[in-house]
């Protein structure tokens, strides 16, 4: 492949993440106003049982499961939890970043520890090809591309880890992780906000 067809190619994958990006965001806003106008009050109440039961220990263990263990949990979900319950933004922000980054230091570490097994080898050769040539190439960028869009978060943890990218270097770009939180936090204010 030549650098011209390369850098097209990269040039796409940009697009298509911009595209993707900006769609999950009008997704999002749009379940939070559908869940806001139709089970508003459902919604405030599981919100405050939420807070009241499991306050920030709880969005913490929201964040770090899907973002250690790419279960198919949206984190989100526990902004919104947090937010309708009535907790302020930055201990929210700070209980879901703490999660955040506890859960991507726990896939670092799964990737760290797996990475001479058949499994993973298997997979960085054949659908994680793309992203084990990108994390050799251009580690850091990659994790904060996945820190601060939708793409999945634990899965360039594993990845870091397993391509040895140094925990230093892994911890410092996933503090990235609060754009997103603060940017999923807004949006979910929008959405609350536009069927008040």
């Amino acid at each position: 492949m030549t650098a011209r067809a390369t850098a097209a190619a990269d040039e796409l994958d940009a697009r298509r993440l911009i595209v993707s990006s900006l769609l999950a965001v009008a997704g999002l806003v749009a379940v939070i106003a559908i869940l806001g106008a139709w089970f508003r009050e459902p919604l405030l109440l599981a919100g405050r049982w939420f807070v009241d039961e499991l306050g920030g220990p709880g969005i913490a263990v929201g964040f770090l499961v899907p973002d250690a263990f790419t279960v198919p949990i949206p984190n989100d979900a526990f902004l919104a939890l947090g937010r309708a319950g009535g907790m302020p933004t930055v201990p929210l922000v700070a209980w879901a970043l703490l999660g955040s980054v506890s859960g991507g230091s726990i896939g670092w570490l799964i990737g760290r520890a797996l990475r001479r097994t058949r499994g993973l080898d298997r997979f960085l050769t054949g659908r994680g090809a793309g992203l084990d040539r990108a994390l050799r190439r251009r580690g850091p960028w990659v994790v904060a591309i996945a820190a601060i869009t939708p793409l999945p978060y634990s899965v360039s943890a594993w990845a870091a880890g397993s391509t040895a990218m140094p925990y230093p270097t892994f911890f410092a770009v996933s503090l990235l992780r609060v754009v997103r939180i603060v940017g999923a936090l807004y949006l979910i204010d929008l959405g609350l906000m536009s069927v008040t």
